[in-house]
């Protein structure tokens, strides 16, 4: 008990000590840690002035690099179109913290004039048609461009160099563009592909078109016809679009910016009653995309829902995955279509659709919202968070150096008060090595304990053995015991006779009785049939008495040897002192041979 209390107090001890020593560890990290980050925002603090120096300056180099390369492009195209135009010339500013753009063209003398506001139509149309490109393209949308009457404002004689800046605008840029226009731009180019309206509204119209479908690869992004159904002037017309790109041509008022409705109302939303044709309850469009898929619009007036967007596989049926099931009704485009297709409003304009009646494209929107959309001056931006960033490192160092240096004088203080560690882990290891050695010497005691307990008992045994052998030692010869052996054989067989005799002599009592009976008979019995059962009764009786005379003969001859024995073992009683001649306890004749009556010797254990 005493070396488990020892154990317990050893261990509680060993782990209070293994804690310290673990919280001391845990200290010297911090301090590593510390001295090392104190060290290095030193160093940062040391290169401030120097790392604001250089973020400036990138800042300055990059809004040149990209204002250069964005203005050579849009003076290349806005020439290309109008020989002798002034260039153009982009303004980056800062208006309330984000990147302003001013687009303009500079004069001979070096001033610049606003595109929208000092200067004509075709400019204007010529520049919006490049930003459109430009936003495409930087806005990571859908390269998806379609243009309604925007040669509006262009010359004749220029509508041709219009079309082949958009023509090689669009190949290099990978852009797919549809083109409404009422010039007939077959003569143009051969590389557009040509779809014409047909017909008259009275009537019904439709497209000539020729098939485009062996110009795609299946996976290929890009929309592969747009068919209207019940919409406006079409009762069942199918637009093919080839991935380069394509043209609606026609006159006046027949229909062609209803394809640009169509697709206004499938990708912005922008659908009313009046889409639907007269007469119809409905209208459908379907959009071909990649895969075989089919984009479906129906609007449906005075119904719930108003309008319907599904995605189709090529066989008719909606398209489902395990998430979801893409047919959705309502008022506004599901957020499924603009992560499908990703023909969506950039800053809340439209870059992929052009609306007819608007077709000045940013140029008439805030400065910050126009480097938004094309991307311009974010850099700008990117370096200004990266000097906020510095100037707030810079402040979470100053911070560091001051609170660290003293939470590292803290940390040394404490440190100090574990000095002592190292030597109570030492007398800790001296206890144990006692407490073991304790341990021990308990063990070898119990043993030791144990072996006297044996030795006790073996000294018990032998004083036994020896008693028992002096006892034996004492006893008559073999031959005595062999006499004894007989004469009790002698008795029991005494006994025996006796027990047949006192038998015998019970019959022969009866057999008196009946004899007396017997005797009071009259003298002359009546004459018997058959006297042979009682000749055999007289013969019995005869035999009785003969048989009671010799038992009575041996019952005196057992009695005599009986006397004899019981003599004999009153001698031997007497010889041995009272004492049991094999193991040592007190007897009398009567218990002399009964062993299991006064037997007290203990076993002698191997």
């Amino acid at each position: 008990m005493q070396t488990e209390l020892v154990d317990s107090d050893i261990a509680r001890t060993a782990a209070a000590l293994a804690r310290l020593e673990g919280r001391r560890d845990a200290l010297k990290i911090r301090l590593d840690e510390l001295t090392r980050d104190i060290e290095l925002a030193k160093g940062r603090l040391a290169v401030k002035d120097e790392v604001e120096a250089f973020i400036d300056a990138v800042h300055g180099s990059a809004s040149r690099r990209n204002l250069a390369a964005f203005e050579t492009l849009l003076t290349a195209l806005v020439q290309e179109v109008l020989p002798g135009e002034k260039p153009v010339a982009l303004d980056l500013s800062t208006e309330r913290g984000l990147a302003a753009l001013d687009i303009c063209v500079r004069r001979p003398d070096g001033t610049l004039e606003d595109v929208l506001e000092d200067n004509g139509g075709a400019l204007t149309n010529v520049i919006g048609m490049a930003l459109r490109l430009i936003a495409v393209v930087k806005a990571d949308v859908a390269r998806f461009l379609a243009l309604d009457e925007a040669d509006c404002w262009i010359a004749p004689e220029r509508v041709a160099s219009f079309y082949r800046v958009l023509e090689d605008g669009a190949a290099r840029l990978g852009v797919q563009c549809l083109a409404v226009s009422h010039h007939d731009l077959s003569q143009f180019s051969g590389q557009f592909h040509i779809a014409r309206v047909v017909g008259e509204p009275r009537t019904g119209v439709t497209i000539e078109s020729v098939e485009c479908s062996a110009a795609w690869n299946d996976a290929a992004p890009g929309l592969r016809f747009i068919r209207l159904v019940n919409v406006q002037a079409y009762e069942d017309a199918t637009l093919p679009l080839s991935p380069g790109v394509n043209a609606l041509i026609g006159p006046n008022n027949r229909g062609k910016s209803t394809f640009i409705r169509a697709l206004r109302a499938m990708f912005y939303g922008e659908a009313r009653d009046s889409l639907v044709r007269a007469g119809a309850k409905s209208a459908k469009i379907e959009i071909g995309v990649a895969g075989g898929r089919i984009l479906r619009f129906i609007r449906q007036p005075r119904r719930t829902p108003v309008n319907i967007w599904s995605l189709h596989e090529s066989d008719g049926r909606v398209v489902e995955t395990p998430s979801m099931r893409y047919e959705t009704g309502g008022r506004t485009v599901p957020d499924w279509v603009g992560e499908l297709f990703r023909i969506t409003k950039v800053e809340d304009l439209d870059v992929h659709i052009a609306h007819q009646k608007f077709p000045v494209f940013l140029l008439g929107e805030p400065a910050s919202r126009r480097s938004a959309v094309l991307s311009i001056g974010q850099e700008a931006s990117y370096i200004r968070d990266m000097l906020i960033i510095h100037r707030e490192r810079c402040a979470r160092d100053n911070a560091l150096v001051r609170n660290g240096e003293r939470e590292l004088a803290n940390l040394r203080t404490e440190l100090e008060s574990f000095e002592v560690l190292g030597s109570l882990r030492e007398i800790l290891a001296d206890a144990q090595d006692r407490a073991s050695a304790i341990k021990t010497a308990e063990k070898r005691l119990q043993s030791q304990s144990q072996t006297m307990e044996r030795l006790r008992a073996m000294t018990r045994q032998v004083r036994q053995a020896r008693a028992r052998a002096e006892a034996t030692a004492a006893l008559p010869e073999p031959q005595s015991f062999l006499k004894l052996s007989t004469a009790m054989q002698h008795i029991q067989e005494r006994e025996r006779i006796g027990r047949a005799t006192l038998d015998v002599a019970g019959r022969l009592h009866r057999a008196k009785s009946r004899l007396a009976c017997l005797q009071v008979l009259p003298d002359g019995p009546p004459a018997l049939e058959n006297l042979q059962s009682a000749q055999e009764v007289r013969k019995r009786l005869t035999l009785l008495r003969g048989a009671s005379a010799q038992a009575r003969e041996k019952l005196v001859r057992i009695d005599a040897e009986a006397s004899a024995l019981r003599a004999a073992m009153a001698d031997l009683v007497e010889e041995s002192g009272g004492l049991c001649p094999t193991c040592g306890s007190p007897v009398s004749i009567d218990t002399l041979l009964d062993h299991s009556s006064h037997s007290t010797v203990e076993p002698l254990n191997a």
